[in-house]
């Protein structure tokens, strides 16, 4: 799973990493200490009116709401959704078919039980990361404004982070942003496993280490304990 993640790198560097067309409002700045339900950046492709793509870079609340969901949010977690079943499962299959992201990242957070004490780990590599996302649009009642919120999907782990976590976020190889954004596209689990199978070598290749406690939000945070 992921319970944390961190991205430094700022609006500007985002748009020349993922080839962003178009900016929304409101995206927050940098932040070494990203927690469920916390504003992220999301990467999504869109259609115009006149059947253009776009590239948008938005800003999105990180546990995904269904839009079907009325009154207060779900009390199970929704911050991440298992690839294996996602075609399938009610709060994510919509999502699936149609309302694919990418997540940026420059790494994320798992804890480690060591002598009887949880202690957290930095997975990252030294490229920004793009984990496949989901996202819907949610409104606790009609009289309120949309919302766009998301999930990271996740996959069994790779054996190379196995004594981390027995799972790991999704981070696709950049050849295959495209296919996972394609709006034309009507996803399945088919696309969902293909997306799976791109991120095993990327995953395989992401590197750990042990930090101090997560406390406040600095790059000190990603700092070697």
């Amino acid at each position: 799973m992921c319970g944390g993640y961190a991205l430094a790198e700022p609006t500007d560097v985002l748009e020349d990493v993922f080839n962003i067309d178009l900016v929304g409002e409101n995206l927050p700045g940098p932040s070494w200490n990203i927690r469920p339900t916390n504003q992220v950046p999301v990467v999504v492709d869109t259609l115009g009116a006149a059947g253009d793509q776009h590239r948008r870079l938005e800003s999105a609340r990180w546990s995904l709401i269904p839009s079907w969901v009325k009154g207060e949010p779900p009390k199970f977690s929704t911050f991440n959704a298992r690839s294996e079943d996602a075609a399938s499962k009610a709060s994510w299959k919509d999502a699936v078919k149609s309302k694919r992201c990418l997540v940026p990242a420059s790494g994320y957070f798992e804890w480690v039980v060591e002598d009887g004490v949880k202690v957290p780990h930095y997975i990252h590599t030294e490229e920004t990361l793009a984990f496949a996302g989901l996202y819907s649009w949610w409104r606790a009642v009609e009289t309120d404004p949309w919302m766009l919120t998301a999930t990271i999907l996740t996959m069994p782990t790779v054996p190379e982070l196995a004594a981390i976590h027995d799972r790991n976020p999704v981070p696709l190889p950049k050849q295959f942003w495209s296919t996972w954004l394609d709006p034309h596209a009507v996803g399945t689990q088919d696309l969902v496993d293909a997306a799976v199978a791109a991120a095993v070598p990327v995953a395989a290749f992401l590197t750990q280490y042990r930090v101090n406690p997560l406390r406040g939000n600095g790059p000190e945070l990603i700092s070697r304990a």
